[in-house]
C-alpha cells in the first residue's frame, strides 16, 4: 500500500510570513487530562483508603487539599505550555479556569454515576437525581477530630464545598498563572530563559539599636543609605559592561559586584540587588533584569529596578562568560 500523498509545505514570499499553528486546544487537552488523572486519583484514595484529600483544612479554613489537587491538575496545562511554547493569554487564562471547573463537575458526575450505575432512589421511593446526591452528600460533611467524627454539618457543608471549588480551580491556575509572568519571546514562540547571574550586597548587617538611642538610629539608617548606593553603582557597572557585549569585561563587573559563589552572604543582608540575564535560546535577543529583594523567609519581597536591553547575540555571549 502506497502512502498517503503529504501536502506541500507552504513558503514565505517576500515580505510575507506564514502564520504559526495555534496550540491553544493541545495546552486545553493536556490539562484536561492532567485533571482528569489528578481527580480520579482523589477518587481512589477516597474508596479504597478512606482518605478525602479534598477535605483536607489547615486551621479549618484553607482548603490545603483541593489546592494540592488543583496544583496536581495544573501540570498538563503547565508541560504543554511550556513544550510547544503558547503563552499563557488572558483568554487561555480564563479557558483553563473553565476547564477547571468543568472537570471538577465532571469529576462529581462521575462518581455519582459509579456509585449508583443503575440509579439512586430517595427515602420514599422516588428517584434521586445527581443533585439529590450531591446534596445529601454535602450535608453529610463532618469535621473529623482525634479520628473521631463529630456531628454532620448540614448546610454549612457547602461552604466546604464553596472551599472545594475555588481551592482547586485556584491550584490549578497557579502554574499557568507563573508562566504568564515569565518572560516570552513573541518572535520564536518560546519561553525565555531567566538565570541569576549576580547577587549584589545593597544593605548592611543587622544589628539592634535601642530605640532611645537616636544617634545609633541615625547612624544605622545612614549606613543602609550607603550600602544601598554602594549597590546601585554596582549594578550601574554590570548593565553597563552587558550592554557593551564585551563577554570578558561583563564577566568581571559581575564578579567584583556580586558573584554567586558570594551569594548565600548576600542573601543574609536585609537588602540586596539580583540580576537575572533574561534571553531566548533560539534568536538569541535578550536583556538583563534587576530587582531589590528584601527582608527573609516569608518577609521577601522583589520589587523591579531597571531593565537593560540587550542587542540580539548577545546574551547568549554574556551567558557564557557571566
Amino acid at each position: 500500500m502506497s502512502a498517503p500523498a503529504t501536502a506541500p509545505r507552504p513558503t514565505a514570499q517576500p515580505g510575507a510570513q506564514v502564520a504559526a499553528g495555534n496550540a491553544s486546544p493541545l495546552v486545553l487537552l493536556a490539562g484536561l487530562a492532567s485533571t482528569a488523572v489528578a481527580l480520579a486519583a482523589v477518587w481512589a484514595i477516597s474508596r479504597y483508603g478512606g482518605e478525602n484529600v479534598m477535605g483536607w483544612y489547615g486551621n479549618y479554613v484553607l482548603p490545603i487539599g483541593a489546592i494540592l489537587v488543583g496544583i496536581v491538575a495544573s501540570t498538563g496545562f503547565g508541560l504543554s505550555s511550556w513544550a510547544t511554547g503558547t503563552k499563557i493569554t488572558g483568554v487561555l487564562m480564563v479557558a483553563v479556569a473553565l476547564a477547571l471547573f468543568a472537570g471538577y463537575w465532571a469529576a462529581q458526575y462521575i462518581e455519582f454515576r459509579v456509585a449508583f450505575p443503575e440509579g439512586a432512589t430517595l427515602d420514599d421511593g422516588s428517584a434521586a437525581g445527581f443533585f439529590d446526591w450531591y446534596d445529601a452528600v454535602t450535608r453529610s460533611f463532618a469535621w473529623k477530630d482525634h479520628g473521631e467524627l463529630g456531628a454532620p454539618l448540614g448546610a454549612w457543608g457547602y461552604l466546604l464545598r464553596a472551599g472545594e471549588i475555588v481551592g482547586f480551580c485556584g491550584g490549578g491556575l497557579l502554574t499557568p498563572f507563573l508562566l504568564r509572568n515569565m518572560p516570552y519571546c513573541a518572535s520564536c514562540k518560546v519561553y525565555m530563559r531567566q538565570p541569576v547571574v549576580a547577587v549584589i550586597p545593597a544593605g548592611t548587617k543587622l544589628r539592634k539599636v535601642s530605640k532611645k538611642d537616636a544617634a545609633g538610629l541615625a547612624a544605622r539608617d545612614q549606613e543602609a543609605r550607603e550600602a544601598y548606593a554602594r549597590g546601585e553603582a554596582a549594578l550601574a557597572k554590570v548593565l553597563a559592561a552587558g550592554q557593551s557585549g564585551d563577554a570578558a569585561a561583563f564577566a568581571s563587573a559581575v564578579a567584583e559586584a556580586g558573584p554567586l559563589p558570594a551569594q548565600r552572604a548576600a542573601n543574609k543582608l536585609p537588602a540586596r540587588i539580583q540580576v537575572r540575564l533574561v534571553r531566548c535560546r533560539r534568536c538569541g535577543a535578550g536583556e538583563l533584569r534587576a530587582s531589590l529583594v528584601t527582608g527573609q523567609g516569608k518577609q521577601i519581597k522583589i520589587a523591579p529596578l531597571r531593565t537593560q536591553p540587550l542587542d540580539r547575540g548577545v546574551a547568549p555571549r554574556l551567558a557564557s562568560r557571566g
